[in-house]
């Protein structure tokens, strides 16, 4: 069914959207009575997660009709049914995409704390057309830290694995320490010592930046500026205490890729792509190539 106003403009009516719009809670007409109070109630937790699920789960667009209004050429067709079709084809490349896990921090401290974020969050905020144009912020206070914790938490069971993690770490702790005159950063892993020795040398050359092995067994907010205490293993326990706590995501492929390999009969993971980038390389299954992303 095709709505249409007067700009031409119209929503269609899908009918495969999984399931119904979620009714707003209200109060009784009886208690709306006499006072000023507010009739909707808003959805309770449970109910706003199903509803944001539900209004992504529909795979199509939103059907404002935007992208059919401006083609003159009348291209789009929304009663296009879908059809499977059968290719043909020399080889099958996969290439590999990208998603970082987020692994929290033993203590149950994890990035919904005000005071932890996650290095794609610095990456964001580093950027000079990002939320805090350039700048590092706290999100509890907004204040700029002055003593920043990058912490690994999970053993990375390959080295590419590692050093993928650890070189954006180390990156954004440079950019971090030019942007903050006094800052004091310290990266938290219990890889370091095998990632200095790939390094070969390079880790040297980074001053300011205080390079730690060790393994972070608990972190808890304190106080009420909520800075968080980190508790370490580095040869022997620590404890510190850091204005900002910045957790290194661990960089794995998406489903999607993993689903892609399975479909042509291969075995894939994250470092099966970590070769010379723009190379491709055979797979035990005939016309099924990686393509190396690095």
């Amino acid at each position: 069914m095709y709505i249409y106003e007067k700009k031409g403009r119209y929503i269609i009516d899908f009918q495969d959207i999984p399931a119904a719009r979620a009714k707003m809670p209200e109060i009784h007409v009886p208690e709306r009575q006499g006072n000023f109070e507010e009739v909707e109630t808003g959805f309770p937790e449970e109910m706003a997660v199903a509803e944001a699920k539900r209004c992504l789960s529909c795979r199509r667009c939103l059907g404002c009709a935007l992208c059919w209004a401006e083609c003159k050429p009348e291209a789009i067709n929304f009663d296009l049914p879908d059809q499977d079709f059968d290719l043909d084809v020399d080889k099958v490349i996969l290439t590999s995409g990208m998603q970082r896990k987020i692994v929290p921090v033993a203590g149950n401290v994890s990035n919904k704390h005000m005071n932890v974020v996650t290095d794609l969050q610095v990456e964001r905020m580093l950027a000079d057309t990002g939320p805090s144009n350039g700048l590092i912020l706290r999100p509890q206070d907004g204040e700029v830290p002055k003593k920043i914790a990058f912490v690994q938490t999970f053993g990375a069971d390959n080295d590419s694995v590692r050093d993928a993690t650890l070189i954006f770490g180390v990156n954004e702790a440079i950019l971090a320490q030019k942007k903050i005159e006094g800052a004091e950063i310290s990266i938290i892993s219990p890889a370091m010592d095998a990632f200095k020795e790939s390094a070969g040398g390079d880790l040297d050359k980074v001053s300011g930046v205080n390079f730690i092995n060790g393994t972070v067994v608990e972190a808890a907010e304190v106080g009420e500026s909520k800075d968080i205490e980190v508790k370490y293993d580095a040869g022997g326990e620590k404890t510190e205490t850091f204005d900002l706590v910045v957790l290194l995501t661990q960089p794995e492929l998406p489903p999607s890729i993993q689903d892609a390999a399975k479909m042509v009969g291969v075995e894939v993971n994250y470092v099966s792509f970590q070769g010379k980038a723009g190379e491709m390389v055979e797979t035990d299954k005939p016309g099924v190539v990686l393509a190396q992303n690095v």
